[in-house]
C-alpha cells in the first residue's frame, strides 16, 4: 500500500516532528515509552521507504537520508534518551530538529494542497 504524499507530510508533522519536539522540550523528564515509539519508528523505515538505488534523483536522495541519517539518529536518541545519557545541548538540537521537520513538512503540505485540484 502506497500512501499519498500529503498523508506522509501529515505524519511527519503530527508524529515525528511533535515527538522530537516534545522529547527535546521535556529533556530528562520525557516518558520512557516515547523512546520506544521513536525506536519503533526508526525500525519501520525500511518497510515504508524503498531501498536506495544508485541514482541521484530527488526521491532516491530522500531514501538515502532516511537510511543513513534518520534511522541511526532515531535509534541513538531512543537508546541514550531511555538511559538518560543525552546532554542539554543534544536535547536542544532534538527540539530544533523537531521544529524544522514540522515547518518543512507543513510548507510541503501547504504547497501540495494549494496546487492540487479538489
Amino acid at each position: 500500500m502506497k500512501l499519498d504524499i500529503k498523508y506522509i507530510n501529515l505524519m511527519h508533522i503530527l508524529v515525528q516532528g511533535l515527538l522530537l519536539t516534545f522529547i527535546g522540550y521535556k529533556k530528562n523528564e520525557t516518558y520512557n515509552f516515547l523512546y520506544y515509539i521513536l525506536a519503533v519508528l526508526a525500525l519501520l523505515i525500511p518497510f515504508s521507504n524503498h531501498l536506495p538505488r544508485l541514482s541521484f534523483d530527488y526521491w532516491n536522495i530522500i531514501n538515502i537520508v532516511h537510511y543513513i541519517i534518520v534511522i541511526p539518529m532515531f535509534l541513538y536518541i531512543a537508546y541514550n534518551g531511555y538511559y538518560q545519557k543525552l546532554s542539554d545541548s543534544e536535547y536542544k538540537n532534538i527540539f530544533i530538529f523537531g521544529i524544522i521537520i514540522m515547518i518543512y513538512h507543513s510548507y510541503k503540505l501547504f504547497n501540495r494542497m494549494s496546487t492540487s485540484s479538489i
